[in-house]
């Protein structure tokens, strides 16, 4: 099976189908994954960059748990996953908005606002409370996360949010690239995508399932609507 994923290529991004409908909530349980479960690490990113109230724990729905818990099934027991980010608040995604914002800004200053706005919500979704339409780290249907062999990260060509097309997911497919990395993300899509996932192309470590980004590209009602993790008193 590690072979039939190392060997299938990651394919070129295609247009995105229509609008998604909007949400239609599941009533998914929400499950705390930082402790407890096998193969599975929380490197809380956001929480170590000094991000404002980002988590130190990490919230997925039942059903993504239950896929990477099927996706780990299917690889041998020398890899584990670790989780850079999943549920997300808003004020985190405002702080994230807002600091990429920044970043095109400096790059562009002689851009209009509207313009800079639209290029950083293609890496940053905006901050929004928004039941019906949420972003997806709002829905506790994303993960941002990579493959670990023994413990040790795998070679993915770049880190967590680096926003150069390098990390695109198909970047490394392209003729005379290094071949370690190829797989190693070929290894993390192919896997995510067998049970279920659908990727953000701009982000090999971007993976969701049943939000917005995922039902636009099944052409289907999205399941998992905004909700706000609770805090620790």
């Amino acid at each position: 099976m590690t072979e039939e994923l190392l060997n299938k290529p990651i394919p070129a991004p295609v247009e995105e189908g229509a609008p998604a409908p909007d949400t239609v909530e599941s009533g998914e349980a929400i499950i705390d994954i930082t402790e407890g479960f096998p193969r599975m690490a929380y490197a809380a990113s956001y929480l170590k960059a000094g991000i404002p109230d980002a988590l130190d724990r990490c919230y997925v729905r039942r059903g993504i748990l239950e896929r990477l818990q099927k996706a780990l099934s299917m690889l041998p027991n020398d890899y584990s996953f670790l989780f850079y980010d999943t549920l997300r608040p808003v004020t985190v995604q405002k702080a994230l908005f807002d600091e990429y914002l920044g970043r095109i800004q400096k790059k562009h200053p002689e851009w209009s606002l509207e313009k800079q706005e639209e290029e950083t919500t293609e890496f940053v979704a905006r901050p929004i409370v928004d039941y019906k339409r949420p972003s997806s780290h709002q829905t506790g249907g994303a993960v941002d996360l990579t493959l670990c062999y023994q413990g040790k990260e795998l070679d993915m060509g770049t880190g967590f949010d680096d926003f150069r097309e390098v990390a695109h997911t198909d970047y490394f497919e392209r003729e005379g690239m290094d071949e370690e990395i190829r797989k190693n993300r070929r290894l993390l899509y192919n896997v995510m995508r067998a049970v279920g996932f659908e990727n953000y192309e701009c982000e090999w470590w971007h993976y969701d399932y049943g939000d917005m980004s995922w039902a636009r590209k099944n052409q289907c009602t999205p399941i998992y609507s905004y909700i706000e993790p609770e805090r620790k008193a």
